[in-house]
């Protein structure tokens, strides 16, 4: 079990890396989501990139990594664009910069 640190102020916590749901961009931060609760860590989404699993995450467009295993369904629009929608029901637009990693993500 592969562990990720988030440090807020004098706290370490300490997740395996399969809890993560989903990373974000934010500004000169990322925001990574973990059970219901999000972080807010200075970092960038490059180097969290480089830290996971390529198998389990997957970056979907310029701002968003994403856990796989929290799909629940692609939807395709008439512009043959993806919106992702994950298991909590968020909805994340596919970016077709990333349209290797749907082809990637459709061979899984």
């Amino acid at each position: 079990m592969e562990k990720f640190l988030i440090k807020i102020g004098r706290k370490h916590l300490f997740f395996d890396k399969r809890e993560i749901d989903m990373v974000e961009a934010d500004s000169n931060y990322i925001r990574v989501f973990v059970n219901d609760r999000s972080y807010i860590i200075r970092n960038t989404l490059r180097s969290v990139e480089e830290k996971l699993d390529p198998d389990v995450f997957m970056r979907i467009n310029r701002s968003t990594i994403i856990n796989v295993d929290r799909i629940r369904e692609l939807i395709e629009n008439e512009k043959n664009e993806y919106e992702v929608i994950l298991k909590d029901k968020k909805t994340i637009k596919w970016g077709r910069q990333y349209r290797k990693n749907l082809s990637r993500f459709l061979r899984l």
